[in-house]
């Protein structure tokens, strides 16, 4: 082996261990696709993943996320991947008009072979917390002011209870559950913003609850201005942010905003019966091969209801499903929708309601 880690000479696997069209696919790149080939620890290293990972790749014990699939695209589509002594995934504006072709042909022959090769039952089933590899999971939550956190949030008290400090507790606390169930071999946390390090801006990321309380959030969508859905401040609405998007026909923005309805001989109160939720998942920019979903609500229902959406035991399985024939396999994709709020409980949204869905991107 020389300095940049690619092996001089192969080493074969047994007709058993080829367990999968995928899995061979892989294999055949890593060891015969670019002039030499890359040994699996160095894969390994360019996926972000364990080596280990790579060796259940080609013997079909385990299939790449999207992700992965298209890092390996990317990857294998030149063999100035490996050009002068360097072993590096090309960034997209390095590739030419000819490699981003190969690597778009490649990573749809590598989807199909994968899906083809599964089981029909798991074909079917979309699992939005699952993610298919080893990199490790941040769900990220905003900080409660300290004007309005419970004394027993103070280090100092007695009975301090750290989590106590954690806004949108509620959906991080089943969020955290559903994804550890998901993901049982998978490095998953919870945390405020304050205590990302560097290593953590570069795993999968959950951003769970808005601008307000949660200064990662913003930081993350400060690099994706691209995205039609922002949020702004609202004077009718001082505890939370509303949704608005820019529509591309270029017509003027549309506001989305929480519902209140008046009390019958209740005088001028109203109670609060719908809040807004917003779920998108993208490519993080801090990392191309992870991903950054954001939870979020104009209130705190609104964010719970974009967490329990994929959490709840009946719902979640026909939510995945609208998910799947809507938007397939995109990377990048959101929507807002209603979140009904009956009697003070939050309501989980069922996706195949059409009047739950309020606005979905990237548009049909």
């Amino acid at each position: 082996m020389d300095s940049t880690g690619i092996a001089r000479e192969g080493v074969g696997v047994s007709p058993a261990q080829r367990r999968t069209p995928l899995a061979r696919r892989l294999r055949e790149l890593r060891t015969t696709h670019l002039p030499r080939q890359l040994t699996q620890a160095t894969l390994a290293r360019l996926l972000l993943v364990a080596e280990t990972t790579v060796s259940s790749y080609e013997t079909g014990q385990a299939s790449p996320g999207d992700d992965k699939l298209r890092t390996y695209a990317s990857f294998f589509a030149t063999p100035r991947s490996i050009a002068n002594g360097q072993v590096r995934v090309l960034a997209e504006e390095e590739l030419s008009a000819d490699e981003r072709h190969g690597r778009d042909v490649l990573l749809l022959e590598l989807r199909r072979l994968r899906d083809h090769g599964a089981p029909a039952h798991a074909r079917a089933r979309r699992r939005t917390w699952h993610f298919p590899d080893d990199t490790p999971i941040r769900l990220v939550c905003g900080k409660i002011p300290s004007e309005d956190v419970s004394r027993l949030a103070d280090p100092r008290h007695p009975n301090f209870t750290r989590l106590l400090g954690y806004a949108d507790l509620d959906p991080m606390v089943e969020l955290f559950g559903h994804i550890r169930a998901e993901n049982p071999t998978t490095d998953v946390r919870f945390m405020q913003p304050d205590d990302m390090s560097d290593d953590d801006f570069s795993h999968h990321v959950v951003a769970v609850g808005g601008l307000e309380w949660n200064d990662m959030t913003e930081s993350f969508l400060s690099e994706l201005e691209d995205l039609p859905v922002k949020q702004i401040g609202h004077r009718d609405f001082p505890d939370g942010e509303i949704f608005v998007v820019k529509p591309s026909d270029g017509s003027e923005r549309v506001e989305y905003t929480p519902h209140y309805r008046a009390q019958l001989n209740k005088g001028a109160t109203s109670r609060y019966v719908e809040d807004v939720g917003y779920f998108a998942r993208v490519p993080n920019p801090y990392n191309m091969t992870a991903t950054l979903t954001i939870c979020n609500g104009v209130h705190s229902r609104g964010v719970l209801g974009a967490v329990r959406m994929f959490t709840h035991a009946v719902l979640r399985e026909r939510n995945e499903e609208y998910l799947a024939s809507r938007f397939g396999d995109a990377p990048r994709y959101g929507m807002l929708f209603r979140v009904p709020i009956n009697n003070g409980k939050t309501v989980t949204p069922d996706l195949s309601n059409p009047k739950i869905r309020l606005f979905e991107w990237p548009e049909e």
